[in-house]
């Protein structure tokens, strides 16, 4: 009986052929991607996160009274 699977996912058939190759659109795609998340990150993070003015606390305190 002929052995149906492809020689490249037998256990010897894997050092003779070699990975197929990944389209040059599709690396570049990754590349870009793996470039633009984070400095799209950054950029949202830099216009976000700004420091914000402080505030006065104007509220009365309630302290103990102090003993004599």
């Amino acid at each position: 009986m002929a052995n149906p699977r492809p020689p490249r996912l037998s256990p010897t058939g894997l050092a003779e052929a070699p990975a197929p190759r990944v389209p040059p659109a599709r690396r570049k795609l990754t590349i870009g991607l793996m470039v633009a998340v984070p400095v799209l990150l950054l950029a949202i993070a830099w216009f976000d996160g700004g420091e914000e003015a402080l505030h006065p606390i104007a509220e009365p305190v309630v302290l103990p009274e102090q003993g004599q």
